[in-house]
């Protein structure tokens, strides 16, 4: 099946939508455009066709893969590649922690002018406290996120309302992280 740009593109985008409404819970993605073989790094191209735009700049940190989705990405939206520290969006692949601290997290007067990362991927999940914004009281979920990268999330996010909004994909579902919610690991 091919992707079509209209309907899949829409559906990414509510499911993209929802997964930021509801922080840390996974929603499945029901469409990716098989740009790639490995299907963490596949949907995140499915949401980086369904929210890149024309003037937006797209940069990437990880190897040749990544760098083929991001290209094909930019290609089908407009987008522009460009540098992690200019970027309005990044796509992750690989460990995300120098990708969270080099990333664009807005100024006071301008904190939508953030990045947004899209991690790929197939790492454990460890357990992560989150409070805030979506949330009726504190939850607890597993988080596909090494220890040094939620570390630097929570440096990234001290100041609101600057910071990064996170998506993290996996082979699986599609996880939503506000720069408005606050996250604690869990030992």
């Amino acid at each position: 099946m091919t992707w079509d740009l209209v309907h899949d593109s829409r559906s990414t985008f509510l499911a993209c939508m929802h997964a930021l409404c509801s922080p840390g819970t996974p929603f499945e993605l029901p469409q990716t455009p098989h740009m790639t073989d490995r299907p963490e790094l596949d949907r995140a191209a499915a949401v980086l066709l369904a929210l890149l735009d024309r003037g937006l700049g797209l940069a990437i940190h990880g190897g040749d893969a990544a760098a083929q989705v991001a290209a094909a990405a930019c290609t089908a939206t407009g987008a522009d590649s460009t540098d992690l520290g200019a970027a309005d969006w990044v796509l992750v692949d690989g460990p995300p922690a120098p990708a969270i601290v080099h990333a664009r997290r807005g100024t006071p007067t301008n904190p939508e002018s953030s990045a947004t990362l899209v991690i790929a991927s197939t790492g454990p999940t460890r357990p992560v406290r989150l409070a805030g914004p979506g949330l009726r009281e504190p939850v607890t979920h597993r988080i596909p996120l090494d220890e040094l990268a939620q570390q630097a999330l929570v440096v990234a996010n001290q100041n609101p309302p600057m910071g990064l909004d996170i998506f993290i994909v996996t082979p699986d579902c599609l996880i939503g992280l506000p720069r408005s919610v606050t996250l604690q690991a869990v030992a």
